[in-house]
């Protein structure tokens, strides 16, 4: 038994999680960390700061927003913590505090996302069912929606992966160098 997945290594050790149905949301999970991971190989502070719109997001921001939810996830995984719908005084005051510094909210995002996929290589699906319940409450009680906490993180990791794609493609064209994420797909248009 070593650790499992690919090049970047699992997160979870063995060869199971704690209910083999949980596997699959690992699995998810795992795939959409080293994707985003993979996406911020090499961002330069200029990068993390650039926007190409002056409303639009920069890197810095968007891994920060992805840190304070991380943390919000994991809470929700591991101490049943519920999500926060709505924003008190006290929480906003929390949010603000978390600073703009892609490096210190990059290195605690690893640290949220690696022990939420470990906490789910220790849960049953019954669990997660239950710890879905506490974190959305009504929302989480929906049929379609019983195992969402499992993989609520892997949709926002790879929503935000592809912006940040997209972001890190249109800084480096806007100075007249190859875009790093242009698909290499026979149905994109060949670009000349």
């Amino acid at each position: 038994m070593g650790v499992r997945g690919g090049e970047h290594g699992h997160a979870l050790t063995g060869d199971m999680a704690a209910d083999e149905g949980v596997d699959v949301l690992i699995e998810v999970n795992q795939r959409a960390w080293d994707r985003l991971k993979d996406s911020l190989v090499d961002v330069s502070d200029d990068e993390a700061t650039w926007r190409p719109h002056p409303l639009g997001n920069n890197i810095d921001v968007i891994v920060r927003h992805l840190r304070i939810e991380g943390e919000w996830h994991r809470d929700s995984l591991v101490h049943g913590t519920a999500m926060p719908f709505e924003i008190t005084p006290a929480l906003q005051a929390r949010i603000n505090a978390v600073p703009l510094d892609y490096t210190a909210n990059f290195s605690i995002l690893e640290k949220v996302v690696i022990e939420f996929i470990e906490a789910l290589g220790t849960t049953t699906l019954e669990a997660l069912v239950a710890r879905t319940s506490a974190a959305y409450g009504s929302l989480g009680d929906q049929a379609s929606r019983r195992h969402f906490l499992g993989y609520h993180q892997a949709m926002h990791l790879s929503m935000h992966c592809g912006q940040i794609r997209t972001i890190r493609n249109l800084y480096r064209k806007s100075r007249g160098e190859p875009a790093p994420f242009f698909p290499d797909n026979p149905t994109f248009p060949a670009v000349k």
